[in-house]
């Protein structure tokens, strides 16, 4: 009963975000004509800015990805020796290892 319960909750909230998120990241269509017929520099601001506001979430994520993925390692294998390259490359061929 309770994991039914935390799955309504999950559910409910992830629809909740969904829908905020639409709602909350509509823009104009009509931007980039706007900013092209008042100037190159202004356009490709506009262009470097949203590349790096779509950069930042996609570096958190990998990043704390890495972080966990590095402590979950060291915890079963305490005596590794291993950087965070070796860790992440041990775990990758750990997960597409053919088992015959």
């Amino acid at each position: 009963m309770k994991n039914s319960k935390n799955i309504l909750i999950g559910c409910s909230s992830l629809v909740l975000m969904c829908l905020a998120s639409s709602v909350l990241a509509q823009s104009c269509p009509m931007c980039k004509e706007s900013m092209t017929n008042a100037g190159q520099k202004l356009s490709e601001g506009f262009y470097y800015s949203i590349m790096s506001m779509a950069f930042l979430p996609m570096s958190l994520v990998a990043g704390g990805a890495v972080f966990v993925i590095r402590s979950s390692y060291i915890k079963r294998h305490p005596e590794t020796k291993l950087s965070t390259i070796g860790i992440i490359r041990e775990v990758v061929k750990g997960r597409f290892r053919k088992d015959d």
